[in-house]
């Protein structure tokens, strides 16, 4: 699975593109939390995902990807 051996290393929010989004998406995808598009576009998709994701790790959930978010997905990519 190729978004599962990524490793983040940028801070996402809403307005991000690029590949990190795109792989973001794929992982959030992978993991049943993202249903949207593959767009490599971060917008309010993405961010209801990665919110999803934050309260369902106990971790405060605004949405951002950002330090301890990709520390905790890096951290189940290996």
């Amino acid at each position: 699975m190729g978004a599962s051996a990524y490793k983040f290393e940028n801070d996402l929010n809403v307005g991000s593109r690029g590949t990190d989004v795109t792989e973001l998406q794929k992982w959030l995808t992978a993991n049943v939390l993202y249903s949207g598009p593959v767009t490599g576009y971060f917008g309010e998709l993405t961010q209801a995902a990665v919110k999803l994701y934050q309260e369902k790790n106990n971790l405060p959930s605004y949405g951002f990807f950002g330090p301890m978010t990709r520390a905790l997905v890096n951290g189940t990519n290996q």
